[in-house]
């Protein structure tokens, strides 16, 4: 039986290293200001070099700066994308969070965020202290936990959002949580723990340290650095975020052998490809995507592997088989093997963080494990390389841009129903929604960032996860006013879909309403960002929903509060609604009366009225019901490992 969590040394520290940099010379006749300023902007940098992993010179990487020369084209279309900056260091370029003395509070303790010249700093809890008591050490109310002084040495994120990491204040190098996420669009700070779909009230996960967990998939040739005799960290990084040798091997064999430009033109005239480099997209569909499944996938180390990783840092090098040093967990299905339902058995906690109870992926970015159990990829030979790419793509999505919607289907689906006679595939009209194959066989089922995102375990409609088990599907996530019995009916019409028991409310009320009242925090989650969803607008009507949206303004959990606000600022008439997910318990009362007053006021006139979508003939909301079906919310606890 594979081990799911590797033994962890539970001593963490780092040896103390010196960092040399050398200072550049011959500044010419410039300004004595400017010679200070340039000085004291390397004197910046020395101190944090200090602070971070040791950069560079680690195990055969040379850096995408020595790629530029050689590469211009690809180097810049990759330096537009947020997998470069997915790690920074923290300098006035790299961080976004407005560090203007502002205090956050994080489970009830203050942290505030400010700038000394070009240092970003913040006034917390001890970091290290803080750790310790998390992690069952000392008894010691949260309070109790001494303030420090701590500078702000990286920043992961720059799409959505950003979170900050300090130095521990008693090792050099190891890099701890600053508990707050900034959120770029709205401008603001959040409490880490908001940030993620957690339980209320749970406070166990809002702290970690980069060294261990996050090096890997963060960084390029990370290496943990961990003795094993010590238990100390002396932690090396190639380069900090997702840099050119994370997806074409580390580069030191490229660069001196192609550093002969007799070797470079001959392998240029004759077409001969490089040993000494990997081209992802010359390798077979298997191979190229485990490039992107060693960070994009549900696996553990093996355990064989595991505290060398540790120790040695990153075992995998593009274009090798990602299986040799990773396990990778599928969630069972009929016919997989006895292991699987005993790993399930054994770890219900761990599964249900990542999938729905059907099998489907359910966390975001775990794109690889989704696409690996499709049949598209075990029958067919698609690979995460068919949509996107690293090089001249949109840096949102990484979608190729000559391949988008549909056309990403039929580069192998080329028969005329599904390009030229559409409809009599889809029944829906050519230019519609409802005819984009993502749409119905990649539908928005995981949840990560605050939104829905596009499940990658490419399937066909069907009731049969939604009856049993309540898991959102294709057709009721689009049409928001229809039963669950209407999607079924029309399978079964179209497409001889096998017919589900479904109960008594799944036949009389929209789908939609039954997730977004009494689901469970995920359902209600990946619901409330499709009522946003402009395709699901388009097809539901718009002037009906938000009494039911606003509803969700109380939820427990901060992050559906979040989404469903969003989503309900897109509606006629909420353009400007005030109201803040993170306010008082009264504030967010407030909030959902103020709300179905706007909605009132604003729709005189709905378009959809029955018991389907719960307004009488005139247009009044079914309260009685509506409060039956809170009442039978399903307060499980979930988790999402995004």
């Amino acid at each position: 039986m594979m081990s799911f969590e590797p033994t962890q040394s539970k001593k963490w520290g780092v040896l103390i290293s010196i960092v040399c940099l050398a200072l550049l010379a011959g500044f010419g006749a410039v300004k004595w200001w400017s010679i200070q300023r340039s000085f004291k902007a390397m004197d910046d940098s020395v101190r944090l070099a200090r602070k971070l992993p040791h950069l560079g010179n680690q195990k055969e990487y040379v850096s995408s700066d020595r790629c530029q020369a050689c590469h211009p084209s690809q180097y810049d279309s990759w330096h537009r994308t947020f997998h470069r900056t997915m790690t920074q260091t923290a300098t006035p370029e790299n961080v976004v969070g407005d560090f203007d003395g502002s205090s956050v509070q994080s489970h009830n303790l203050s942290y505030r965020v400010y700038r000394k010249d070009n240092e970003f700093w913040a006034d917390m809890p001890d970091p290290d202290v803080m750790m310790y008591v998390m992690q069952g050490g000392k008894k010691l109310a949260l309070g109790q936990i001494p303030r420090v002084e701590q500078r702000v040495v990286m920043a992961t994120g720059s799409h959505h959002y950003q979170t900050y990491w300090v130095t521990s204040p008693r090792y050099d190098r190891v890099m701890q949580t600053l508990p707050l996420v900034y959120l770029i669009e709205d401008k603001r700070w959040i409490p880490r723990e908001a940030a993620f779909m957690r339980p209320p009230h749970e406070g166990s996960g809002f702290i970690t340290q980069w060294n261990h967990h996050c090096i890997r998939c963060h960084s390029t040739g990370g290496n943990p650095g961990l003795d094993p005799k010590t238990g100390m960290l002396d932690t090396r990084v190639a380069e900090l975020g997702i840099a050119c040798e994370s997806c074409h091997g580390a580069g030191e064999d490229h660069v001196e052998r192609n550093s002969n430009p007799l070797r470079r033109y001959s392998l240029h005239l004759t077409g001969q490809s490089d040993p000494t480099v990997v081209n992802p997209a010359k390798l077979d569909h298997r191979a190229s995507s485990q490039v992107c499944g060693q960070c994009h996938g549900v696996f553990v180390m093996r355990d064989e592997f595991a505290m060398k990783f540790a120790s040695e840092g990153e075992l995998y090098r593009a274009g090798e088989d990602l299986n040799k040093t990773r396990y990778f967990i599928h969630y069972p299905k009929e016919g997989s093997p006895p292991q699987q339902w005993e790993e399930l058995r054994r770890n219900p906690q761990f599964f249900a963080e990542r999938w729905w109870e059907d099998g489907t992926i359910l966390a975001g970015g775990r794109e690889y494990t989704a696409l690996a159990v499709s049949g598209c990829y075990t029958r067919g030979k698609i690979s995460c390389l068919s949509c996107h790419s690293m090089h001249q793509s949109n840096p949102a999505g990484q979608l190729k841009m000559d391949i988008t919607g549909s056309a990403s289907c039929t580069q192998c689906h080329g028969e005329s129903k599904y390009t030229t006679r559409v409809e009599q595939h889809t029944f829906h009209a050519a230019d519609s929604a409802g005819s984009d194959c993502l749409n119905c066989h990649m539908p928005h089922t995981t949840y990560a960032l605050f939104r829905a995102i596009r499940t990658h375990q490419i399937t066909s409609p069907t009731t049969a996860g939604s009856a049993k088990f309540g898991v959102p599907n294709a057709c009721n996530l689009c049409h928001l006013d229809k039963t669950l019995a209407w999607t079924q009916q029309h399978l079964s019409d179209h497409y001889g879909a096998k017919s589900q028991s479904l109960t008594e409310e799944q036949q009389s009320t929209a789908a939609s309403l039954l997730w977004l009242l009494k689901g469970h925090a995920a359902q209600r989650a990946i619901t409330a960002w499709h009522v946003g969803w402009q395709p699901a607008q388009r097809a539901s009507g718009t002037n009906w929903l938000a009494p039911f949206q606003a509803r969700l303004l109380t939820d427990p959990y901060g992050v559906v509060r979040y989404v469903a606000a969003r989503s309900l600022r897109t509606l006629p008439g909420f353009g400007d609604f005030q109201y803040d997910f993170l306010g008082s318990e009264s504030d967010l009362k407030q909030g959902v009366r103020k709300a179905v007053v706007q909605w009132q006021t604003h729709n005189t006139v709905t378009n959809r009225t029955g018991g389907e979508v719960l307004l009488d003939a005139k247009g009044r909301v079914m309260e009685e019901r509506v409060h039956q079906l809170i009442s039978e919310r399903d307060d499980r606890t979930v988790i999402i490992m995004e």
